[in-house]
């Protein structure tokens, strides 16, 4: 039998193989996958995430949970996810869940017991502070043809909120109950980006309104579901007269639309061309949500907090800038004025909070070239350096049109 190597803070030790297992548990009342979580997360050499961690709930291919009712031990695949998918360091985090429906102060994260590889290393982690919320306890990291682990206790009474500044990706610290119910609500919700979504069915003269952002002299885009069945098209803006606008193309698919007037429109807001890195970027959005009760311009302000839409689809980004009906056809503005998507669907549910969606700008720009727009001939009105929000408002503010149909 293996003698068993205790680590302590700090320490040092051979994984010695590649398909690690790690058991955990907590001598605390509290138990893991009911309030207390586990995730693993990758990292580059340079400390920043390379893809979305594995949760309890949501386990990946590298790394697979023995019993989502009931977890206790982890299985990892060291080799696919070093050698395939770039990771420098792989960190194990233990938190308490968020649920802020819930008012349980006393819930923290005391201690944590790991044993690797069926008891070869073991590493018991104490909070050496009241209030832990989060704590980053192990981490996995390949030198000199080995795999290595280091035993770790950098914790936090703040949560997991520093750490995805730091990092650049949004970590998900909601209890397992919660995404059941908000997977639930998913089913049960049709979102406008759906193909399978029936047709619009509109009586005679029924009106509605949603927003478009013009992008040269002469075209704009917005929403698919908003121009969906409509009879009649027209654009207005607060100081200019209202226009007819024709439908050039549309995309069920990204639940994408160009309109196009016959008069030049007195000024557009650029596509962005290249982003990186933009999980957790300011935006700020600009629209006419319900126009029944105001046709004025609104604005709100958020930030990028995902980068695919529900269920992993990569065609959109997730928001959080509140947003209401009316919003849908709205740009997503970086502070340099770029759009970098367009509004498209919000997930209403009481579990989740500001679940907003946006079409990412490599669409629209997929979109524009398929209708023969070049977008090299538009003038790039974008700013170098940061604008403030007010900034943003008053250079944007020209180009957003209320969008009113008629069936």
């Amino acid at each position: 039998m293996t003698a068993q190597t205790t680590l302590v803070l700090g320490a040092n030790a051979v994984i010695a193989d590649v398909r690690c297992s790690v058991a955990f548990s907590s001598a605390s009342p509290l138990r893991f996958g009911q309030q207390l979580g586990l995730l693993w997360l990758p990292l580059d050499a340079n400390r920043q995430a390379v893809c979305s961690p594995a949760y309890l709930h949501e386990p990946k291919d590298w790394a697979t949970i023995d019993d989502t009712n009931n977890p206790s031990k982890w299985q990892l695949n060291l080799l696919k996810l070093f050698e395939q998918q770039g990771v420098h360091f792989l960190q194990l985090i233990a938190y308490a869940y968020d649920e802020p429906s819930l008012n349980l102060p006393a819930v923290e994260l005391s201690n944590v017991c790991l044993t690797l590889n069926d008891g070869a290393l073991r590493y018991d982690f104490t909070a050496r502070e009241r209030h832990v919320k989060a704590a980053i306890i192990l981490e996995i990291y390949q030198r000199n043809g080995q795999f290595k682990c280091r035993a770790l206790g950098e914790a936090s009474t703040q949560g997991l909120t520093s750490l995805e500044q730091r990092v650049q990706v949004s970590l998900d610290v909601r209890p397992p109950n919660t995404h059941a119910r908000i997977q639930a609500a998913q089913q049960q919700q049709a979102c406008p980006h759906n193909e399978m979504r029936p047709p619009r069915h509109v009586q005679a003269g029924e009106t509605w309104t949603g927003t478009a952002f013009a992008i040269d002299p002469y075209h704009l885009l917005t929403c698919y579901h908003v121009i969906e069945s409509a009879q009649m098209i027209g654009i207005r803006q607060q100081g200019q007269p209202d226009r007819e606008a024709q439908v050039v193309l549309s995309d069920i698919g990204s639940d994408s639309a160009i309109i196009r007037v016959s008069d030049p429109l007195p000024s557009h807001i650029p596509l962005a061309q290249q982003c990186s890195d933009i999980l957790g970027e300011t935006i700020t959005t600009l629209g006419f949500p319900l126009s029944g009760l105001s046709s004025q311009l609104q604005v709100t302000q958020g930030c990028i907090s995902g980068l695919t839409g529900l269920n992993d689809d990569i065609r959109y980004l997730q928001f959080t800038a509140p947003i209401q009906p009316g919003s849908s056809g709205s740009p997503l503005l970086l502070p340099t004025g770029e759009v970098v998507g367009m509004v498209t669907a919000s997930l209403v549910h009481e579990h989740a909070q500001n679940m907003n969606y946006a079409v990412k700008f490599q669409l629209l720009s997929a979109l524009l070239a398929s209708a023969g727009i070049s977008l090299e001939s538009i003038s790039d009105s974008s700013s170098a350096m940061p604008l403030t929000t007010p900034q943003l408002s008053k250079q944007s503010r020209s180009a957003l049109w209320l969008v009113g149909c008629q069936g």
